[in-house]
């Protein structure tokens, strides 16, 4: 499986050591305005961040954070690139730009006095939601097509929409969580991670990404019209809700009114996108053995081989687990604090436990007992289906704590 890195001498060497420490040193600086500079508000904190207490923190962070990485970019290590902030830049890269994407959008908002509560139809996020579904259905296209006209730039179309699918995704939902605080006032203001129709799009973002760091990686483009296959698909139920009025920007419940909301559905999440890709995987791998069983090789020209594909989906599942069981960690913590106990073997915690399980399982026989093939590809397809009953059918259709995740 061939390897690829950013080429860039931006991304290169002591170049990319100072850039990987400027940024951190700059998040560093914001996380001690949040801490220490008059105390963390979410619906000031933006507005601080861009003033000149923010000036303040955030210029002594980055010339700390550059002053370390000029020091640590004197070894050899750093000079050769071999270095693990050459592999963190491109990320925070991506950070930056869906950050500047969503002030760009926010310049284009009509003015509050034409936003209400019971008409946001005009609001920003809504088009540029949209803009991201057409994006992925149209990438999922170009890579189903790929596999019957194996082009690269039918390739590199498919790929370059989902890049521009997952930064309007990323970027929207940033704006969204703008809109809540300073369009439709603070009391209502909340992280843009409530209610399935926003945790969607993020799925749709997080899957994306981590396929598209896969292919950049790997040279895997065949496996991109299974992956988009499974995002065209939660594209549709996106719109569905959209169009039942899921869409709109609601108030909290009080069990969801904390900073731990912030957290744990986002790494819930990158679980999630994690399964979704090692199901994609599975499925690809099920599809060639049957199409080498029929000697239709023809069809397998971008496939990756059966080996590839195994190794995908562990890495997938290597990914999106430890995240996984982070997460239900730090959901049993946010429900002692909510409920008062830290697990109540409500029916999303239940699941959430056999989703665990099921995982941790797949892990266990294939690092344990060698195991590959056939069977774990079946394993990755129905462990997806049983996440995906945790994730929507919990939800829709069982009462409990998590009620507040039912369509209403």
């Amino acid at each position: 499986m061939t390897l690829t890195q950013p080429s860039l001498i931006i991304y290169r060497g002591k170049v990319a050591v100072l850039r990987c420490w400027a940024y951190l040193g700059l998040i560093g600086g914001m996380a001690a305005l949040a801490l220490f500079g008059g105390g963390y508000r979410e619906d000031a904190f933006l507005f601080q961040a861009l003033g000149w207490s923010g000036a303040a923190w955030g210029g002594a962070g980055l010339l700390a954070g550059i002053g370390t990485g000029a020091l640590l970019a004197r070894g050899g290590d750093a000079a050769a690139g071999i270095c693990w902030e050459r592999k963190l830049v491109p990320w925070l890269d991506g950070a930056l730009l869906m950050i500047l994407l969503m002030g760009l959008w926010s310049l284009l908002e009509p003015p509050a006095g034409e936003i209400s509560y019971e008409d946001q139809s005009n609001l920003v996020s809504g088009r540029i939601i949209m803009a991201m579904n057409v994006l992925f259905l149209f990438a999922a296209v170009c890579y189903i097509a790929q596999l019957f006209a194996p082009t690269s730039f039918i390739g590199r179309m498919g790929s370059f929409a989902a890049w521009c699918a997952v930064y309007a995704g990323g970027s929207a939902l940033l704006l969204r969580w703008y809109e809540s605080y300073q369009l439709l006032g603070g009391d209502i203001g909340h992280a843009p991670v409530s209610n399935l129709y926003e945790v969607f799009i993020l799925l749709c973002c997080i899957t994306g990404t981590i396929y598209l760091a896969f292919e950049r990686r790997y040279r895997t483009t065949g496996l991109g019209a299974f992956v988009m296959l499974l995002i065209a698909c939660a594209v549709f139920f996106t719109v569905w809700l959209g169009s039942i009025g899921q869409a709109d920007i609601k108030p909290l419940v009080p069990a969801l009114q904390s900073y731990w909301m912030k957290i744990h559905v986002p790494l819930n999440f990158i679980g999630y996108g994690s399964f979704a890709v090692a199901c994609a995987a599975g499925m690809a791998w099920l599809l060639r053995a049957k199409l080498e069983a029929k000697g239709r090789k023809e069809l397998l020209a971008l496939f990756p081989t059966l080996d590839q594909l195994d190794l995908l989906a562990y890495r997938a599942i290597a990914i999106g687990f430890p995240a996984f069981t982070l997460a239900t960690i730090l959901g049993a913590a946010w429900a002692a604090e909510a409920w008062g106990g830290y697990w109540s073997w409500d029916p999303k915690e239940t699941w959430a436990l056999i989703v665990w399980l099921v995982y941790g399982a797949w892990l266990h026989v294939r690092v344990s007992h060698g195991w590959s093939g056939r069977v774990l590809a079946w394993w990755s397809v129905i462990a997806f289906l049983v996440t995906l009953f945790c994730f929507i059918g919990v939800n829709m259709y069982l009462s409990g704590l998590h009620s507040y995740g039912r369509l209403t």
